[in-house]
């Protein structure tokens, strides 16, 4: 008997249109046909002050209001995304280099091990990826992880998003990947996934137990229970829980198919149980068209915003 594909379902989410099959999502930006206004659009989107300031205060329920306060920090949270260059450490093996030979410029030895040069990417890709996890899908972000560094310079190792799923009390531990295609951020997110088990105890061990961090919503689910689980294994059975979520974030450019992106996500994405726990995925993508035009237009919008808001606050 011929297999039946599970039909493509298409809904409509502020200026995009979301393509979605089984436990993939794909966000088409209504314009983008149109590279002006598709860029244009987005980073209206990305950047608006509304979802700045729920990033910066790490609040849902907030919208921007034209105050000192919040310009202030308006200005300082986009700053975290600017830099001139920055140096960020990944091992891999000889198909992996392949992709990372391809996505970025230069590759270096230091100590021994691969070091790749990036910019701001990551924290940009890091911060896409909490917008559609905080506002499409209504979950709750624990701790965004710029939050974590004291450098803006720094990158953010580990575990890329912190998030909670309130309803079905579910901690969700997610990968970000910012790429010119599809298939090399598909296979640098399972070269990450390799090792998901160790990341995630790192993680709680790190974050989670960190009684100096402002941890959101997660003593409201599970009160008291990071005081007395040593470790994440201790935490799972103390607990009882079910299951975790593995949010995976793709921004990419070239490919324009959304029935082609979502097969792709649906066979390349490597899906496996962690803890022996079920393990529900959520493969998000982001079509860009042009990675290097998009981090160049975004970065352009992203200075012109912090003059704005340099000069609000100066004229107070």
């Amino acid at each position: 008997m011929k297999k039946v594909s599970p039909k493509i379902v298409t809904k409509s989410y502020n200026a995009f249109n979301v393509h979605n099959i089984a436990d993939n999502y794909s966000f088409f930006h209504i314009d983008i046909t149109d590279d002006k206004k598709f860029l244009e659009g987005l980073c209206d989107f990305l950047l608006s002050e509304d979802n700045l300031i729920r990033y910066a205060t790490n609040k849902s329920a907030v919208n921007f209001e034209p105050t000192l306060r919040n310009f202030i920090t308006l200005y300082r949270e986009l700053n975290n995304f600017i830099d001139e260059e920055n140096m960020d450490s990944f091992e891999f093996d000889e198909e992996i280099e392949a992709v990372v030979s391809e996505e970025f410029d230069e590759i270096e030895e230091e100590n021994g091990k691969k070091v790749i040069r990036t910019s701001k990417i990551g924290r940009i890709g890091e911060y896409i990826f909490h917008i559609f996890l905080s506002d499409y899908f209504d979950f709750n972000c624990i701790i965004p992880k710029v939050k974590l560094t004291t450098d803006k310079n720094m990158s953010i190792h580990g575990i890329d998003v912190l998030f909670l799923n309130k309803k079905e009390e579910t901690i969700l531990f997610g990968e970000s990947k910012v790429t010119n295609k599809i298939a090399n951020g598909i296979a640098m997110v399972n070269k990450s996934l390799l090792n998901y088990e160790k990341e995630i105890r790192e993680e709680y061990m790190l974050v989670l137990t960190n009684n100096h961090l402002k941890l959101n919503g997660l003593e409201d689910v599970f009160p008291g229970q990071t005081e007395v689980c040593l470790t994440f294994d201790d935490f799972i059975n103390s607990t009882k829980i079910k299951n975790i979520g593995v949010p995976i974030f793709i921004a990419h450019g070239t490919e324009l198919n959304h029935e082609e992106i979502l097969d792709s996500l649906e066979r390349k994405i490597k899906r496996k149980k962690y803890f022996n726990l079920d393990t529900k995925y959520y493969v998000i993508s982001l079509p860009m068209i042009n990675k290097k035009v998009f981090m160049n237009y975004i970065t352009s919008v992203i200075r012109k915003k912090m003059e704005v808001y340099n000069a609000s606050v100066n004229k107070r």
